[in-house]
């Protein structure tokens, strides 16, 4: 059988209790991109599997001696591969495996670097902001602090070293005195500051690639100013128009943790739409109506705890799927 196969036999709610076993601290907060990761892929054409197969089986770890540490479900050839590869693939199933849990455990490897095909944060070519490329040039003077006469030019580029080149490094790094020590937590202070301005205004500039009217870069100058910031995305996961607000409604009210939303106290929320297929005035409503129920129950001190805006935009598409972005910031 096919992970096609497999994955139009079961529902997506039949997976939750084995996805929420896998990882009970982060996979509640996050089913809502688990369900819309299920049906992608429900959606997707099979392509070629390169000959691999889908090999589910038990894992025991063990001590030394030989005791048991820990036992849990593998899945291989499904994790950081390409979706419509995996689909191709025959899932082969270990002893007493069920193929529901089995499914589940394929899913949470296939998600491991992001909830859509194009793996997110596996790899990104966006271009770096500025704020990033000065944080990467801190990185890198830090690093040759210590690896001064042991990296060659590949080595420096890459901020790596040979397994010898590492224990100089380190030998170097031990025998630093206090001025040493000074300076370079000095530089990890710089560099944490720089690294969280370049996420801002990595953020900021996703925002503004969308038009919207009652949003510009000086209304987003705040986030440079907050103390924490989270970003949800969701989707429509739709080829046509019809029920592509409904579908982020139920999956917002049957998946979305509102615990998630409670220790934040301003919401931005970015509705993206193609221009080919707009949303309408009613949608919009029905959307940011949604939301600020979530909120409101997260707060029960009511109103006064927080602030929430809704915003629309449209963007140049043969897509018909509709982008939500709530950004939460305190």
């Amino acid at each position: 059988m096919t992970l096609h196969e497999l994955i139009h036999r079961h529902e997506f709610d039949a997976l939750v209790p084995y996805l929420v076993e896998i990882d009970p601290e982060n996979v509640p907060s996050n089913l809502y991109a688990f369900k819309e990761a299920f049906d992608d892929l429900r959606r997707m054409t099979p392509a070629d599997a390169n000959g691999e197969q889908i090999v589910v089986s038990t894992v025991v770890d063990t001590d030394d001696d030989g005791n048991e540490l820990d036992r849990y479900i593998h899945a291989s050839h499904c994790e950081g591969d390409a979706w419509d590869s995996c689909l191709a693939k025959e899932v082969i199933f270990g002893t007493a495996i069920d193929e529901v849990k089995a499914l589940a455990r394929i899913l949470w490897h296939m998600t491991f670097w992001g909830f859509t095909p194009e793996l997110e944060g596996f790899r990104d070519d966006t271009p770096q902001n500025k704020y990033e490329r000065q944080a990467a040039a801190l990185r890198r003077c830090q690093f040759l602090n210590y690896a001064k006469g042991i990296a060659d030019p590949f080595e420096r580029e890459r901020l790596c070293l040979t397994a010898e080149g590492w224990k100089e490094y380190r030998r170097r790094e031990s025998h630093r005195n206090r001025a040493k020590r000074m300076r370079d937590a000095r530089q990890e202070r710089s560099i944490a500051r720089l690294e969280r301005k370049g996420k801002v205004q990595r953020l900021i500039d996703r925002i503004l690639s969308v038009v919207y009217g009652d949003t510009d870069l000086a209304d987003l100058q705040y986030l440079f100013d907050t103390e924490a910031i989270c970003e949800f995305d969701f989707y429509s996961r739709t080829v046509t128009a019809d029920g592509r607000m409904e579908y982020i409604i139920n999956n917002l009210k049957k998946y979305f943790c509102p615990d998630d939303l409670k220790e934040y106290d301003r919401f931005e929320a970015y509705v993206e739409y193609p221009a080919c297929a707009p949303i309408t005035g009613e949608e919009a409503s029905e959307i940011a109506g949604c939301i600020h129920a979530l909120i409101v129950k997260s707060h029960p001190g009511g109103e006064d705890t927080f602030r929430f805006r809704c915003h629309a935009g449209e963007r140049t598409s043969d897509s018909f799927d509709v982008h939500v972005l709530l950004v939460t910031s305190r």
